[in-house]
């Protein structure tokens, strides 16, 4: 009855192990190889937050190597819109100084596949937020932060949401 046990102290280790370097990457379609990620729009007044999504989406995708960036004939097409940016007040000190503001950014995700016009993703949101302490951080380093938060949700989900 020992060595039964033994057995099956071994058997669960292994499981363990085995789940714990499993991790999840999506399985893109074989026909998907190339990638055009287009610049994307935005709807909102913060200047600039599209180009920096646009840049970092297809650092992003370069990085993860499954597909390349290509501009002429792809495989696929990533369209994209910032549709939401605000900061807002959530806590104050006593002497009513602001002590965190929360970001918050929407981004309107498209993914099209070009061989026969059908959308694999069609007008997703993505969303992120976070708090910052103006004290310890500046604005554009806090938003900085979420924009890579987005950027990698948006890679995310268009490489790994099938």
């Amino acid at each position: 009855m020992a060595i039964r046990g033994l057995k099956f102290s071994a058997f669960l280790s292994i499981l363990i192990f085995l789940s714990c370097a499993y991790s999840f990457r999506g399985t893109l379609p074989e026909n998907i190889k190339s990638v055009q990620v287009d610049q994307f729009r935005s709807n909102v007044t913060e200047y600039g937050l599209e180009q920096e999504i646009t840049s970092l989406v297809i650092e992003s995708i370069v990085r993860d190597g499954r597909l390349s960036i290509q501009n002429e004939s792809p495989d696929t097409r990533i369209t994209g819109s910032v549709t939401y940016f605000s900061r807002s007040a959530v806590t104050y000190t006593g002497g009513e100084e602001v002590e965190q503001y929360k970001l918050e950014l929407r981004v309107s995700v498209s993914m099209d596949n070009t061989e026969d016009n059908e959308y694999i993703i069609r007008d997703e949101v993505v969303s992120e937020w976070l708090l910052y302490d103006p004290s310890a951080e500046t604005l554009d380093s806090a938003k900085q932060r979420l924009i890579v938060l987005v950027s990698d949700s948006v890679v995310r989900r268009c490489l790994s949401g099938w």
